[in-house]
């Protein structure tokens, strides 16, 4: 699953997907450095609408129709079967420019650890996306989905689900309108190779979407030990907990 991803680099973000496509994309002057976007902010995708490549904000969080639940995610591996996408996943991909996505280890107490997965390399990348133009008269505003594919053994100890990272050779590909069948799809969706990725706890400041800036991805917030079932029973005042 892929509800939350971090921009700091948008200048290096942008010319890593000019490099790629091999055409002039400056960063519009609205997008900013971002440490933190989740689900129902607006951040940058790239479009291809059959007039040339470009970058539309766009709502993160998809919308099938006015009035319909917000989906978050797209699963690969039934996109072409579900009625939501089946139809949009033909021709309407984006690339959505990142420097890195979170996701949360959930230990026995129910607790949620972050985790920060970058590329190897520390350059940033683009994850695949499906969207919609949204409907002005009815108030719903672009927006888009990343898909998902089953996790590698880097993402796998944190959860069942990855985002699906474009490498280089299929981003043209990928936003482009012209209709991609489901074989093409699957080729383009396999889950990037873990040794190519790294990973790293960081600060739970980042835990709440409301939160932005360096601190997200400060460091590890210390674990402080499971009370154990003894303590759990004991008397509060007994624990020094003042009540």
């Amino acid at each position: 699953m892929c509800n939350r991803y971090t921009l700091v680099d948008p200048d290096s973000a942008f010319a890593e997907i000019a490099r790629i496509l091999g055409i002039p994309l400056d960063k519009p002057q609205w997008v900013t450095k971002r440490y933190n976007i989740g689900l129902m902010q607006v951040a940058p995708a790239v479009v291809n609408r059959a007039f040339g490549v470009e970058v539309l904000p766009m709502n993160f969080g998809y919308f099938p129709r006015a009035g319909a639940s917000m989906i978050n995610n797209a699963r690969s591996e039934t996109a072409y079967e579900k009625p939501t996408f089946k139809k949009i996943v033909l021709s309407q991909r984006c690339a959505i420019p990142t420097t890195g996505f979170l996701d949360w280890e959930t230990d026995e107490a129910g607790r949620k650890w972050p985790h920060l997965f970058t590329l190897a390399q520390g350059r940033p990348f683009a994850l695949a996306a499906l969207w919609s133009p949204g409907s002005a008269e009815k108030a719903v505003p672009p927006n888009f989905c990343i898909v998902t594919a089953a996790p590698t053994e880097l993402v796998a100890r944190i959860h069942t689900r990855m985002p699906v990272i474009l490498r280089e050779e299929h981003l043209a590909r990928w936003i482009d309108p012209t209709p991609m069948e489901q074989p093409e799809f699957r080729e383009i969706t396999q889950p990037y190779p873990a040794d190519l990725m790294r990973a790293h706890e960081v600060s739970t400041f980042v835990n709440n979407v409301k939160h932005e800036g360096e601190e997200c991805l400060g460091p590890p917030t210390p674990r402080s030990p499971m009370l154990s079932h003894r303590q759990k029973k004991a008397d509060p005042g007994q624990l020094g907990l003042g009540f």
